[in-house]
Parts: structure tokens; C-alpha cells; sequence
């Protein structure tokens, strides 16, 4: 495909002399890069075991999937305007997305100024090859959204709209980088590198729970909306939504409405993405090359910062643990949980899920929204979301062994252990406390809120199944040590039994709870039952001796 791309470059190459750059020396950086793309591990692949040659067109291929799910919506949405404006809402959002989490690392890539520029390559020719670079990977993403809606809207509208929404689909790119760009200039300005790596961290969860949520909730939406809602006015606000203005524009060709409104719409989409492109160009470009500069190689004002002297330990572990080894399980584990980028990209977005999956499990009914809110109260659904907190601890417990830098798991084994249960223990209590309390007292507010305190009891229940859950889940587990083995072993590791015996445990516990819940003093009495469980798996947990590990 690299070839095809750059045969279609070579047809206008005119066009990158006319700009002054080197066009030869344009096309062999591009070449370079879009060999490197494919080779580049991307968030939507991360998990896969073994490097592919491949990964980008696997994203591509992803792409088009959702451009199926698009295309279906354009077809069942009966307002013209709102469904060219939910496409390129999409679509923009789907690209700037892509830029801040996938295509971050090289937006902020200072290697190319260190390895091309020493060369006799002017940076203006280099400039020019980093957002052509750009432009043809946004447009095969692009081309694999849209390549599905772009069948449904000639066979619904016709060849002259088809014209006009490829056009619009180009200007959504250019108005999608230049917003890409103006973002990272802002964050650059007022933050530091790591704070803005920690900001496209978050972006990168954030994205993860967006798709999910889009895929799973979307659908289910569309079937609760009227004719009603799809029916809306356009004014003076919507020059401030960008995916309007493609909207209007075509809804001015299609309908030949000629009015202030869409002739203003349409000029908007026209000049702004042009004019920030040539505003990208022009003045926001030497200021985003220059503060790279400054984050790469330290060059800017020093400011004097403060020194706290902060406790090498926390406060908390002394209340959770017992012996040096499990505190300082306790300790790392929860640290790294707090600090480390690709464990939180990997376990924080659960907590997205939980919301979605309560949102589905509580709004499957058929009545509306409001009557269904307007009778939660009186429901069990509370139940539901007490137990989908347990997919936090079951993701972390299953992240938590891989690690890129597992080498570094010597360490367990030159350190005077006599077993390495404590490790585990101390590992399990951090993940307990650091991720499923905060997530748990967040949900015990929403429910005591809703429900009342009649919850109290199925919250205080709860909270031991899901202990005795958790600790039933490792005990029929691979036993790892925390980050001693290889991503590429992931799936060696998966066990589908293991994983229909988690489901089935998960779903007896909930069944009983269920059942107790009509007879709340059976409920009472059950939870000494559980306390006794409680500490017979944790002791035999604490107890794991080195032959029961997998190394």
C-alpha cells in the first residue's frame, strides 16, 4: 500500500515544489514513516502477544467496522441535517482522538529535527514531509470511516451530495489537525512534558471508554428516540459546533437553501479549516517546534522549585499489613498503580465499563427514561452495580503480572525469601485498596443516594462477596509474581475454564444476594459466614509457597 500512496504523491509532486520544499527528499522521509507506522504498536493493539508488520491496517480495518455502524445510523436517522451532523461529529472526534493518543508519539517526536536536519534538508522540506506524513494518515483512517457512509449517501442522496460530502470529509480533517494542533500548543504552554504526557495519558483511557460506550450504548439509544428529537433549529450557536457547518453546507446543496444561516455555515467550513491550516503554518508550527526544543532539551526559563522531604512509605499500608515484605509489596504495587502510563491505560478504563455496563443493565427496559429513573428506587438494580466493581479487581489481577521490563524480576528471587506469599498478599491488598475502595465508596454514594439506606446492608454484603470473589479468583489462577513476566505470554496464560468457573462464582454469589435480599435477617447472619471464608482464603493465599508460582 506504501507504494500506491507515494505513486499518488508523485502526482503532485508539482504542488511540493511550488511550496519550496525538496520534493525527492520529501518522499523518502514519507516513505520512511509510513514504513515505521505500520511497525509502530498503536493503544487499539497494545495487548497483542506478538509484534505485527501489520498494525496499522489492523486499525484501519477496525475503522471501517465502526464505518459500518455509522452507515447504519445515516440510513435510520430521518433528519438529513442531524445525521450528516452526528457523521462528522464522529468523524472528528474519532481523528483528534487519534492524533492525541495513537499519533502522539509522533506529533511529539523531536528525533527527526536531531537525525534529518544535520543533512542537507532545510526545515521548511521537512515541515512539508511531517504534515504530508500526517495528512495521508488521517485520510486513510478517515477513508476507512467514511468509505461506508459514502455508499449510503450516494445511494440515498446521489452523486452530487456524494461530491460534496467527500469535500467535507477533507475540510473536517484539516479543521480536526488544526484543533489537534492549537490543543497541544495550550497544554505546552502551561504544563510541563510530563504533565502533558500524563494529559494524552488520560485521553487515551478516555478514548478506550468512548468507543466502548459508542458501540454499546449508541444503538440502544437510537431505539428510545422520537421524531421529536431529531428535528432542530439551526441559529447563531451553530456557527460554534464544527460539525454544523459541513452539515449546513451540504444541506445547502441538497435542499438549495440559499438562507443567511447556511450560506454562513457553509463559509465556515470553506475558510476556517484553510485559514488554521495556513495559521498551523504560519505562526502556531515555529512555536510548537520551539517548545519541543524546550521539552527535549531542557531549554527554557529554570524556575527554583520547592523541595518537600515526603515519607518514602504510606501512611495507609501500616493499616492494611502486617509484615515488612507484604508492606513493601503493598507500597510498590500501589505506587506503580498510581504513576506508571501503560499499567493505569490498561486497568483505569474498567472503571468506564462499570458505568456503561450499569448504564445498559439498568436502561434495558423498553419504558422511558424518565419513568425508568422515576421508579429505580423501588428496583434491585443496585445489586448490579455493586457487582460490576468486581471487573476492576479482576482486570488489575490479570495485568498486573506482565510487565516490558520483567527482567527486573530477579530481584524476588536474589532477596532472602523464604515463600513468596507476602508478595502476592501485599500485592492483592494494594489493588484492593488503591483501586476497588475509591471506586466502591463512589458507587455506595450513588446507591445510598438513589436507593436510600435500605441499601446499607446489600453495600456492607456486598463489599465482603466481592473480597471472597477476588481471593477465590487468584486462588484458581496461574499464580504470578507482580510484573515478572512478558507481554508476549499473555495468551499462553489465558485459560477459558478458569474464566466460565470466574463468571459462574460471580454469578451464584449475586444469585445468593439476590435471594437474601428478601429476607434481610438471613442477610445479617451470613456475613460472619463470610468473614470465616474470608480468612481461610486469605491465609491460604499468604501461604503460596515458590512451587505453586508459574515462572
Amino acid at each position: 500500500m506504501e507504494k500506491v500512496l507515494l505513486t499518488v504523491l508523485d502526482a503532485f509532486a508539482w504542488i511540493f515544489r511550488l511550496l519550496g520544499a525538496d520534493y525527492e527528499q520529501v518522499r523518502a522521509i514519507v516513505a520512511i514513516k509510513l514504513v515505521m507506522d505500520n511497525r509502530r504498536q498503536l493503544v487499539t493493539f497494545q495487548r497483542k502477544a506478538k509484534e505485527s508488520g501489520n498494525t496499522f491496517w489492523q486499525t484501519v480495518f477496525v475503522y471501517i467496522i465502526f464505518g459500518v455502524f455509522i452507515g447504519f445510523l445515516l440510513s435510520a436517522i430521518p433528519s438529513f441535517r442531524f445525521a450528516m451532523t452526528v457523521f462528522f461529529s464522529y468523524l472528528m472526534v474519532m481523528i483528534v482522538m487519534t492524533l492525541i493518543t495513537d499519533f502522539s508519539s509522533i506529533l511529539l517526536d523531536t528525533s527527526d529535527n536531531t537525525i534529518i536536519l544535520p543533512r542537507p534538508v532545510d526545515g521548511r522540506t521537512l515541515f512539508v514531509a511531517r504534515a504530508t506524513h500526517i495528512m495521508l494518515y488521517l485520510g486513510q483512517l478517515a477513508l476507512g470511516l467514511s468509505i461506508v457512509p459514502c455508499v449510503v449517501v450516494f445511494v440515498m442522496h446521489g452523486w452530487v451530495v456524494l461530491l460534496v460530502f467527500c469535500a467535507a470529509i477533507v475540510l473536517a480533517i484539516l479543521t480536526a489537525v488544526f484543533v489537534t494542533n492549537a490543543f497541544y500548543l495550550l497544554v505546552m504552554q502551561f504544563s510541563s512534558e510530563e504533565k502533558l504526557k500524563n494529559i494524552i495519558n488520560y485521553f487515551q483511557i478516555l478514548m478506550a471508554v468512548a468507543v466502548m460506550g459508542s458501540y454499546q450504548i449508541l444503538p440502544r439509544m437510537m431505539g428510545r428516540l422520537t421524531g421529536d428529537f431529531f428535528d432542530f433549529t439551526l441559529s447563531a450557536w451553530s456557527f460554534l459546533i464544527p460539525p454544523l457547518w459541513m452539515a449546513g453546507a451540504l444541506e445547502m446543496v441538497k435542499l438549495h437553501l440559499f438562507d443567511g444561516l447556511h450560506v454562513g455555515l457553509t463559509a465556515c467550513a470553506l475558510v476556517v479549516p484553510f485559514a488554521g491550516m495556513y495559521a498551523v503554518n504560519t505562526f502556531l508550527t515555529p512555536i510548537f517546534n520551539r517548545k519541543l526544543s524546550a521539552l527535549s532539551g531542557g531549554v527554557g526559563e529554570s524556575k527554583t522549585k520547592k523541595v518537600v522531604v515526603q515519607s518514602a512509605t504510606l501512611p495507609s499500608r501500616r493499616w492494611f499489613t502486617a509484615s515488612p515484605v507484604e508492606q513493601g509489596a503493598f507500597d510498590v504495587i500501589s505506587k506503580l498503580l498510581s504513576r506508571d502510563r501503560k499499567i493505569k491505560l490498561k486497568i483505569y478504563p474498567a472503571y468506564g465499563y462499570v458505568l456503561i455496563l450499569g448504564f445498559i443493565f439498568i436502561f434495558r427496559s423498553k419504558d422511558s427514561l424518565g419513568s425508568t429513573l422515576a421508579h429505580l428506587s423501588e428496583s434491585n438494580y443496585h445489586l448490579v452495580l455493586i457487582y460490576l466493581m468486581f471487573m476492576v479487581q479482576q482486570v488489575a489481577c490479570h495485568e498486573i503480572p506482565y510487565s516490558d521490563d520483567f527482567k527486573a524480576s530477579w530481584i524476588y528471587f536474589s532477596a532472602p525469601l523464604q515463600a513468596p506469599g507476602e508478595i502476592l498478599s501485599g500485592t492483592l491488598k494494594a489493588i484492593f485498596v488503591r483501586l476497588f475502595v475509591p471506586g466502591y465508596a463512589v458507587i455506595s454514594v450513588i446507591i445510598l443516594y438513589v436507593w436510600g439506606w435500605r441499601a446499607w446492608s446489600d453495600l456492607l454484603f456486598g463489599l465482603f462477596n466481592n473480597m471472597i470473589m477476588v481471593l477465590l479468583l487468584v486462588t484458581i489462577s496461574k499464580r504470578y509474581l507482580p510484573f515478572s513476566m512478558a507481554p508476549s505470554l499473555r495468551t499462553q496464560s489465558g485459560n477459558l475454564a478458569r474464566g466460565l468457573l470466574t463468571g459462574l462464582m460471580i454469578g451464584l454469589l449475586g444469585l445468593i444476594h439476590y435471594g437474601v435480599t428478601y429476607m434481610p435477617v438471613l442477610l445479617w447472619a451470613a456475613i460472619p459466614a463470610q468473614l470465616v471464608v474470608l480468612y481461610f482464603a486469605y491465609r491460604d493465599y499468604k501461604q503460596t509457597s515458590w512451587e505453586q508460582l508459574t515462572l
